[in-house]
């Protein structure tokens, strides 16, 4: 017999993404919510409801989670999100008037997404970087970022790869960062994951070869694909991180 939508609806502990950072023995419960269908995918996103329950301890179970999120106590990116399931993803802003607490989503030093409180002077922008790039039948730029955003521009010298901060929830660009020499990056996988460092050099790829970038980070020089740094400023970060 098929499976209902083509996958599984449930999702076990021990087979979740490396990126949640969750109690994953059988004495903590065999299932974990599977995030919905959304801005980020699977492999990048914390359900709503395990954020608030097993990362910020707000609720003990997850009926308590659901109540609170149903009331629309929390706010994504600026906007309130009442399903349980909805996937939060790097750099999204978690916002809980309640209690005035804001929260950024990071990455610790395993590359586990993690969220960092931060000042509530920072909930009403992020950053997004470029994934995609195309132009329209109408002659327009197209911009999809990698938290499923999308943006149509007239004319824009940005690339693959850069960053733009934007007002949230308005997603209004306010400033862009390119992917070259002397920017700042945050790299996202290995064993600098977590750590900031700065644009050396930005190897072109090809067919066979991805697009490299050289990273100077805490006086060594490491060399990852473009698709692992996250540029995050020019002299200095524009987000607490």
């Amino acid at each position: 017999m098929a499976r209902v939508g083509g996958g599984r609806r449930h999702l076990k502990r021990l087979a979740a993404p490396k990126a949640l950072k969750i109690r994953r023995k059988r004495s903590f419960g065999a299932w974990i919510t599977k995030p919905s269908p959304g801005p980020h995918p699977q492999s990048m996103s914390i359900p709503l409801r395990v954020l608030v329950r097993d990362y910020l301890n707000l609720a003990r179970t997850a009926r308590e989670a659901d109540y609170i999120i149903k009331k629309g106590e929390i706010l994504i990116d600026g906007k309130v999100r009442k399903d349980p399931k909805f996937p939060v993803g790097l750099f999204d802003v978690v916002e809980i008037p309640k209690i005035e607490k804001v929260y950024r989503i990071l990455l610790d030093e395993k590359g586990r997404l993690i969220p960092k409180e931060v000042s509530s002077s920072e909930k009403s922008y992020k950053l997004a970087r470029i994934e995609r790039k195309m132009t329209t039948k109408g002659g327009l730029i197209q911009l999809g970022t990698h938290d499923g955003r999308s943006f149509l521009l007239k004319e824009t010298d940005l690339k693959v790869g850069d960053v733009i901060k934007i007002e949230v929830p308005s997603q209004n660009i306010v400033e862009a960062f390119h992917l070259k020499p002397g920017n700042l990056v945050y790299i996202l996988s290995g064993r600098h994951a977590g750590a900031i460092g700065t644009i050396k050099a930005v190897e072109k790829g090809d067919l066979v070869r991805p697009s490299l970038v050289k990273v100077e980070v805490e006086g060594e020089t490491i060399e990852t694909a473009k698709k692992n740094v996250f540029v995050v400023g020019k002299n200095a970060p524009v987000i607490t991180l």
